[in-house]
């Protein structure tokens, strides 16, 4: 994918006959018993990314700092993002199913790991199935599938106070808020691509850098 909105995404497992059949009863038949081990299996992909982001971090020359640290002060960066958020479900699949498969995955992480979760998008249109459409078609039908949710901006700068918080010094370090996208089935990324720009979008207008990193329960 060229220019994708996100920095990188981790899949849990494999879209293979038994995972298609564990997130169908859940996410289509409304069987509330695989909902935890499929948030565990998520849970577990988030700490191998997490594990793989600090191993990235440690490898880059430290920022500059303010004054010169301690050895005690010398910790090795630890990658965590600042806050959860999900890609949404039109009213009609909501009412049909009575909940949000992605965000019921994205508040289990959350919860575990405590990481705040954000309500950051809202479906503008409910897209036809995407599975039996090709790779061109999928991009298409998401283009402007999504938006930004009617507190969705104000959350963003929230999170942007928040992670910019004055240091003891007074200091205060400019960097990006960094999100976590959460979905349930990743195939092309079309999806997460047009929420990820629906974000970036948002936080550009705002003069808010933002960083997108997405996590999914299978890849297809």
């Amino acid at each position: 994918m060229q220019n994708r909105s996100f920095i990188s995404n981790r899949s849990a497992v494999q879209y293979n006959p038994l995972m298609k059949e564990w997130i169908g009863m859940y996410k289509f038949r409304g069987h509330e018993r695989y909902a935890p081990l499929l948030t565990a299996l998520l849970i577990q992909a988030f700490q191998a990314m997490r594990e793989e982001q600090n191993s990235a971090l440690a490898k880059e020359p430290p920022a500059p700092v303010a004054h010169i640290a301690t050895p005690a002060q010398q910790t090795k960066p630890q990658w965590r993002p600042d806050a959860v958020t999900y890609v949404p479900v039109s009213g009609e699949r909501l009412a049909e199913r009575g909940f949000n498969q992605a965000e019921r995955l994205a508040a289990g992480l959350a919860t575990a790991c405590r990481l705040p979760i954000v309500d950051l998008l809202q479906r503008q249109i409910n897209t036809t199935k995407q599975s039996f459409k090709s790779r061109g078609e999928r991009i298409e039908t998401m283009k402007n599938a999504f938006s930004i949710s009617p507190d969705g901006m104000q959350l963003i700068e929230e999170l942007y106070r928040a992670s910019h918080l004055p240091t003891h010094m007074g200091i205060s370090h400019a960097k990006s808020i960094q999100l976590l996208l959460i979905d349930d089935i990743y195939t092309t990324g079309s999806t997460l691509d047009a929420c990820g720009r629906v974000i970036l979008n948002a936080g550009f207008y705002m003069g808010i850098p933002v960083e997108l990193y997405t996590l999914t329960l299978a890849r297809s």
